[in-house]
C-alpha cells in the first residue's frame, strides 16, 4: 500500500513565512525625493516593511469597506 504524500508546508524561517515575492514599483524623481525626504525626517531604517505594511493597511481597509455588510453604513449609526 502507498504512503498519503503530504502537502507541502509554506516556507517558514523561525515560524514566519518567507517572504519570495517581489513587487517593483517605479517613482518619478519628486516621488522619490519626497519618500526618501520622508524616511530621513521619520527615522524609518526598515524601507521595506514600512511600505509593505502601509501598503497592506490600505488594501485590508478597502477590502472590509467593500465587503457585504449585513446592515449599511447610514443603518449602524
Amino acid at each position: 500500500m502507498a504512503k498519503k504524500k503530504k502537502k507541502p508546508a509554506a516556507p517558514t524561517i523561525k515560524g514566519r513565512l518567507v517572504r519570495d515575492k517581489r513587487i517593483n514599483i517605479s517613482l518619478n524623481e519628486s516621488e522619490y525625493n519626497l519618500l526618501m525626504r520622508f524616511y530621513s525626517e521619520c527615522k524609518i531604517t526598515n524601507k521595506s516593511k514600512f511600505l509593505r505594511d502601509t501598503i497592506m493597511k490600505t488594501v485590508w481597509e478597502k477590502m472590509i469597506d467593500n465587503s457585504i455588510a449585513l446592515f449599511s453604513k447610514d443603518e449602524m449609526k
